[in-house]
């Protein structure tokens, strides 16, 4: 995970459980293993992966007593109600989905029934604990309709059965590429172009001394004309919680190398309490309670995979 999910993931989901578990809501953080087999080409650090992340969200802030965390292929009732929401959902509207579409033009040979049914697997992930909101970027909320569609031609057909669930739109800065801010933070555009939580201090240095910067001297927030130092304010803005313009104003006639400089040590200092607390986590406390997640979880999927098998007609 990068700092571009911490911002866009992990922050929001920390405040979302203070305030949901206040008002007596439930949380449910799902680690989507099964989701991740439809575009790797290599599933052997899955596993560790799972742990990674389940013990980078811990690290973060989300406390496993509040929120209940689990990974997906460790509740069969997700596949199991994908396929039987699958028998009725017409292939043509999962065509249009517009990531579907994309992902066929980058990975063009990538052309499974996994990722044409990806949407009916997430729509089941949701489903099942009869979600009433989800956390939500505006790139998702196409996903979004697509279980409320799906949940919609399930209770037509069947009786009501499923909520459609609404969104919780995120609001945090969008963390974009180190090497090009026309994309979205991504491990898959290389090496240098993320800022890893997990990253060493000498790494994250030299990571943000080669970020791109943009023609001119000046260091000011304008996404159009400065793309590429406008991601690097929003990075500062995050790591040392202040307002972007107090950052231009304390940059304001100095140049990149200075602004990078102390932008690497702000980043430092400020992934070091996450990093010291998933030294303390390790994998066997992650594993353990995934496990513990896992049975909380299959107490609520179970029970509405039997009612929707029941309504269907199934035994």
């Amino acid at each position: 995970m990068h700092i571009g999910n911490y911002a866009g993931m992990l922050l929001p989901l920390v405040k979302l459980q203070n305030s949901a578990v206040s008002d007596g809501g439930k949380i449910f953080l799902m680690i989507a293993d099964l989701h991740a087999l439809t575009t790797i080409e290599d599933s052997k650090n899955i596993s560790k992966n799972t742990l990674l992340t389940t013990s980078l969200a811990i690290a973060a802030g989300i406390d496993p007593k509040q929120t209940t965390i689990f990974a997906q292929s460790h509740i069969s009732e997700h596949s199991e109600l994908a396929m039987l929401l699958g028998t009725n959902t017409p292939v043509p509207f999962l065509e249009l989905n517009p990531v579907y579409k994309e992902t066929r033009v980058e990975l063009p040979k990538l052309n499974t029934i996994g990722l044409l049914n990806y949407p009916v697997l997430q729509a089941a992930d949701i489903l099942l604990y009869k979600t009433t909101h989800v956390p939500i970027g505006k790139d998702q909320l196409p996903h979004l309709e697509i279980a409320r569609e799906i949940a919609r031609k399930f209770n037509k057909k069947f009786g009501e059965t499923f909520i459609e669930p609404k969104e919780i739109l995120q609001k945090e800065e969008k963390i974009l590429s180190l090497e090009n801010p026309a994309k979205k933070m991504s491990k898959s555009h290389g090496k240098d172009s993320y800022i890893g939580l997990l990253d060493s201090a000498a790494d994250i240095r030299k990571k943000i001394k080669r970020a791109v910067t943009d023609s001119g001297k000046e260091i000011k927030y304008d996404p159009i004309k400065k793309p590429a130092v406008s991601n690097l304010l929003a990075i500062f803005s995050l790591a040392a919680d202040k307002p972007i313009k107090s950052i231009e104003t304390r940059y304001k006639n100095k140049g990149y190398a200075e602004f990078k400089k102390e932008l690497a040590e702000t980043v430092i200092k400020f992934l070091m309490p996450l990093q010291e607390n998933y030294k303390k986590i390790g994998e066997k406390n992650a594993l353990e309670i995934l496990e513990a997640g896992a049975k909380k979880a299959k107490e609520i999927s179970s029970k509405t995979l039997k009612e929707a098998k029941q309504k269907i007609g199934l035994l």
